[in-house]
């Protein structure tokens, strides 16, 4: 209703001061960036190369010899610590079984693996997403991390990777004796990737020249 005594400026400017209210949102729908700049410091030499790490609790990315401190949504922030967790996880577990650590000691890890991997999906959904894939495709490890995850033809969930409940490496055997001067010539052509007849000799308890003879037809000798 128009009121000549008082302007048009002046009624907008007492109805503002009369509007109660406040504009909120929902968690993780709205990304909280810093605005701080990126510091540099040098590389931590058993962090891997363009890997993401945590110092004191910050997230940094190693590329060669500097590890940058990550310019990342606060939600994307969340993703890659999780993510960091699971993937330090697999790892471990990779080096107990490479290294045929105790049974016991692998199903704890195991455990602690499922629990990290729970957690996560339920927060942020499958690793294998693409609000995942944004925040952690960098990491060298990503894919690994992806395997975790068996999925249909149309990227929907099956279940978890065996690495969850079994034992999925075996500890890598030393060869030290062989039978025969063939078995010693793969095991040769395997470990040092060329014909070393001493090597061979060593394995089969045979003489060289035995070990040559044995094997006539199968290698020749370099003319040069």
């Amino acid at each position: 209703k128009a009121d000549k005594e008082h302007s048009l400026s002046e009624l907008l400017s007492e109805a503002v001061q009369c509007i109660n209210g406040e504009i909120t949102a929902q968690e993780n729908q709205i990304d909280e960036i810093s605005d701080e700049q990126a510091e540099s410091i040098p590389a931590d030499p058993l962090v891997r190369n363009f890997s993401y790490t945590l110092v004191d609790g910050k997230v940094y990315f190693r590329e060669n010899d500097v590890m940058t401190s990550a310019k990342v949504s606060m939600t994307a922030e969340n993703r890659i610590k999780g993510l960091v967790e699971i993937r330090d996880s697999v790892r471990r577990l990779i080096d107990y079984q490479t290294n045929d650590y105790p049974d016991e000691a692998i199903r704890k890890e195991q455990e602690q693996l499922n629990r990290l991997y729970d957690t996560f999906t339920g927060k942020y959904g499958l690793i294998n997403n693409r609000g995942n894939y944004l925040a952690f495709a960098s990491d060298e490890s990503y894919f690994l991390l992806c395997s975790l995850e068996v999925l249909d033809d149309d990227g929907k969930f099956k279940r978890k990777a065996d690495m969850f409940t079994k034992r999925t490496i075996k500890k890598a055997e030393v060869v030290t004796s062989v039978d025969t001067a063939s078995e010693a010539l793969a095991v040769s052509l395997s470990e040092k990737a060329r014909v070393d007849l001493d090597y061979m000799a060593e394995l089969t308890g045979k003489d060289v020249d035995t070990v040559k003879e044995e094997l006539t037809g199968i290698i020749f000798q370099n003319p040069l």
